[in-house]
């Protein structure tokens, strides 16, 4: 049985209520992002606008106005105007679900978010009630399929709930629609369970997936594209894997899996070399459900729980199985004194506007006030990231091989 004492709420910073000047430009920023933006962005409306992630975690690390209009500036020229050719007030009450994954359907980006901004103006600013009344709701709920673009949609949305916003919210709930994929049958209906083992850890779920011989030669590259080759040529072998976790405590698991995402996303040797950009959204992702899961139905939260595990199944797979240690970690040497020089070091680095940079920060600092120090290991894992961070890997052929 799930049950929810470990995690409790984290802080709300309600940007109307604060007098920080970084909180007005944060605010700015943010309605300016929303009305101007759409939420998925080029190439082929593939990648997600992700200002809310970058500008929120930067702001919590002490960015200035000044980083942080900064930070906008360099991302707005990668985002789409929703002026231009998006479809727009075309999504209604009657047909949201009729577009839900449907690629074809990806203009309907802006009219997604036209459509929640209208759902939670006609519930006087209500917006938990149309998130309940949309995520939760149904015989194939909307939150099972979170995870689809690279849980962008769950990452959004803990943005929404940490800044009280609205706006974020609309955002998030757009996301979910249209990144809607196949990840939700194996939560709507549970598939039939091959299993050859079971464990509640997902390190021993990667580890089998290491030594299963059957992804042994599956592809030569890393890569998104990789993830229609499981589906379409794996499935059975994924499902295996999948249906051997066993979720029966979601705070104590989630607890163990942060553990995991943490020395993943810090000390993962791919064939790229590097940090892999897939593999820290198994930490972004981490991150967001321990601010999501105080607010989430008890009845769904172990349905979240085992969805996290499918997607950290499927991104460790399509990075092609990396190996990963701890070991580096605890044997390096920290150059920063604590948390606020390490924050104080990552708004200084060359990397900052980075829309990933400060969330990967944040998220390891996460762990640790969620799980204790550790002999400083998260702490460690944030100063190595920081000084010897040089770019993102782990693209492999790109978004040309992307079908």
């Amino acid at each position: 049985m799930a049950d929810s004492t470990v995690f409790e709420k984290a802080p709300v910073y309600r940007l109307g209520e604060r007098e920080d000047d970084p909180a007005k430009t944060l605010a700015k920023l943010l309605k300016a992002n929303h009305e101007s933006n759409a939420v998925l962005r080029n190439p082929r409306l593939l990648f997600h606008n992700h200002v809310p992630h970058a500008l929120g975690s930067s702001y919590l690390l002490g960015a200035n106005s000044a980083k942080l209009e900064e930070i906008y500036a360099a991302e707005k020229p990668n985002l789409y105007d929703v002026t231009t050719d998006l479809a727009r007030h075309t999504i209604t009450r009657d047909n949201w679900r009729q577009f839900l994954g449907q690629k074809k359907y990806v203009r309907y980006t802006a009219a997604y978010v036209d459509y929640f901004d209208a759902e939670i103006e006609r519930v006087n600013g209500d917006w938990k009630k149309v998130v309940v009344g949309h995520l939760y709701s149904g015989t194939q709920p909307l939150v099972n399929s979170f995870c689809g673009g690279l849980g962008h949609p769950f990452i959004h949305l803990a943005y929404g709930y940490e800044f009280d916003s609205k706006e974020v919210i609309a955002e998030a709930l757009s996301l979910g629609c249209t990144e809607y994929d196949q990840m939700h049958a194996y939560l709507d209906t549970p598939p039939s369970d091959t299993s050859t083992y079971k464990t509640k850890k997902i390190s021993d779920v990667l580890e089998n997936l290491r030594n299963d011989k059957r992804f042994a030669n599956y592809s030569k590259n890393l890569g998104f594209a990789n993830m229609f080759t499981l589906f379409d040529e794996y499935e059975p072998a994924v499902r295996e894997h999948f249906t051997s976790l066993i979720v029966d405590n979601v705070d104590e698991q989630l607890l163990d899996w942060l553990q995991t995402a943490a020395a993943l996303a810090t000390t993962a040797v791919t064939i790229e070399g590097g940090y892999d950009f897939y593999i820290a959204h198994i930490l972004t992702v981490g991150h967001a459900l321990r601010i999501l899961m105080p607010y989430i139905p008890e009845e769904h939260k172990v349905p979240v729980m085992k969805q996290f595990g499918l997607f950290i199944i499927l991104i460790y797979l399509m990075e092609l199985t990396p190996s990963y240690d701890s070991a580096s970690i605890w044997s390096y040497k920290a150059k920063s004194e604590g948390w606020k020089t390490l924050y104080q070091d990552a708004l200084a680095s060359q990397w900052f506007t980075d829309v990933h940079w400060s969330k990967v920060v944040r998220a390891l600092n996460m762990v640790e006030e969620v799980r204790g120090s550790e002999d400083e290991f998260y702490k460690k894992a944030a100063d190595k990231f920081i000084r010897e961070f040089d770019g993102w890997t782990g693209f492999g052929l790109g978004v040309d091989a992307i079908p």
